[in-house]
């Protein structure tokens, strides 16, 4: 018999069997964990790649089902989300593979862990504020930081900035606890900050309160003269309208030059020495002065002069010359042209006089006049015929020899 016969009859005698369909995939390593109190994650493996579901509920009858709408693998993990904190829960695991035959795990069962407990509010430490900035009796101005601390055993849910009792700004609900304030909305003045903290468990607590002095004034300067007038000094007085300190910047033209160093105490009422000045020299100055703020207030320039010189000067009959060069230290003349007396109502200027001019302190002048050899008078009157008014004035004049000298005197009216 030939091969092939005998393959054809082992064919026959032994027909070939139809392979049937794939079993249902085996389920292994079905595990629970707890993620939180409300959450779990289902894993197990089946022996052939398949789809996966858990069933899950408060008992074996499950009622809540999570299919997870992936590829078909051999490792699942299922999410489970939205559970109670302290429950046991039962479920089971599905899976189906290609051909649809479905496979389940048995009945399980996992508890999710109960909430930390919560320490009842009276054994919780109380919430605590305190404003850390600005200081109690602090000057403030423009915009300053408003900071506090706060600390509560239930969690702090929020810091209230107070002004004046009434909220300075919307509450802050996370650190740091810190603010700009705009005090020019305040207004000048004193006023009171406080903070109020609140806490997790409902409760509040309000700081001690601190008060702070608002200042966006500049302080105002008055009375400004200068004084004891002598060859080489001068004394510089003036008053502001609140305590603050003192400066004098000086010179012999509007730019100065020179400058006094600020003083450290502050006043409303100061003089200020000004040393070393040239004799017989017309002096320009203005005065500053910072209040607590730190806000600076500056003075229009003024004039003084220093070495008064009467050869140049007389007054009427009561003229009197004194060598040439010579520091007078005369008492300061007064003008009363009311007067009509014809010596105390009038300056006179000798023949030495060439040219007068009478300058106030703020360094405008009223009167100006050359002569060629008679007398200059000033009768107290500006250039439109009107009285001058009343104060210090400088009588600035050039003599016949070129040299120039000064005379301070008070027109009273």
């Amino acid at each position: 018999m030939s091969p092939g016969a005998a393959a054809l009859l082992l064919a026959l005698a032994f027909p070939a069997r139809a392979q049937g369909p794939a079993p249902p995939p085996a389920i292994g390593g079905v595990s629970a964990a707890a993620e939180g109190g409300t959450g779990a994650a289902v894993s197990w493996t089946t022996d052939q790649p398949a789809d996966a579901e858990v069933d899950y509920g408060p008992s074996a009858a499950y009622a809540n089902s999570v299919f997870l709408n992936s590829p078909p693998a051999t490792s699942h993990t299922v999410r489970l989300a939205g559970l109670s904190p302290g429950t046991l829960y039962h479920y089971r695991v599905k899976s189906r593979n290609a051909a649809g035959l479905l496979s389940a795990s048995g009945d399980l069962t996992f508890e999710t862990p109960s909430p930390a407990p919560v320490a009842e509010p009276s054994a919780q430490a109380l919430p605590l504020v305190l404003i850390m900035t600005p200081p109690p009796g602090a000057v403030a101005s423009g915009t300053m930081t408003v900071s506090a601390n706060a600390s509560a055993g239930a969690g702090v849910a929020s810091v209230q900035f107070l002004l004046d009792g009434l909220d300075l700004a919307p509450p802050l609900t996370a650190g740091p606890y810190t603010l700009s304030w705009n005090t020019f909305l305040a207004g000048d003045g004193t006023h009171a900050l406080a903070a109020v903290v609140r806490d997790a468990a409902g409760r509040a607590a309000t700081s001690p309160i601190v008060r702070v002095t608002v200042d966006n004034t500049p302080p105002v300067i008055g009375e400004v003269s200068a004084s004891a007038l002598t060859a080489d000094g001068a004394v510089v007085s003036w008053t502001t309208s609140e305590p603050a300190d003192a400066q004098v910047e000086y010179g012999m033209t509007p730019d100065y030059g020179d400058e006094t160093p600020p003083s450290a105490m502050k006043v409303v009422s100061r003089g200020v020495s000004l040393t070393g000045l040239a004799s017989e020299a017309l002096y320009h100055f203005r005065v500053k002065s910072r209040d607590a703020a730190g806000l600076l207030a500056v003075s229009p320039d003024y004039v003084f002069a220093t070495g008064e010189t009467p050869a140049a000067y007389g007054a009427g009959a009561r003229s009197a010359a004194a060598p040439a060069g010579a520091q007078a230290k005369a008492p300061q003349r007064v003008l009363s042209p009311a007067l009509a007396d014809g010596v105390n109502d009038r300056a006179v200027f000798g023949p030495d006089a060439r040219e007068v001019s009478i300058v106030d302190v703020r360094g405008r002048r009223v009167f100006h006049e050359s002569s060629n050899g008679s007398p200059i008078v000033w009768n107290g009157r500006e250039a439109s015929g009107g009285l001058a008014p009343s104060g210090v004035y400088i009588a600035v004049i050039t003599t016949r020899d070129g040299r120039r000298v000064y005379q301070t005197f008070t027109l009273a009216k």
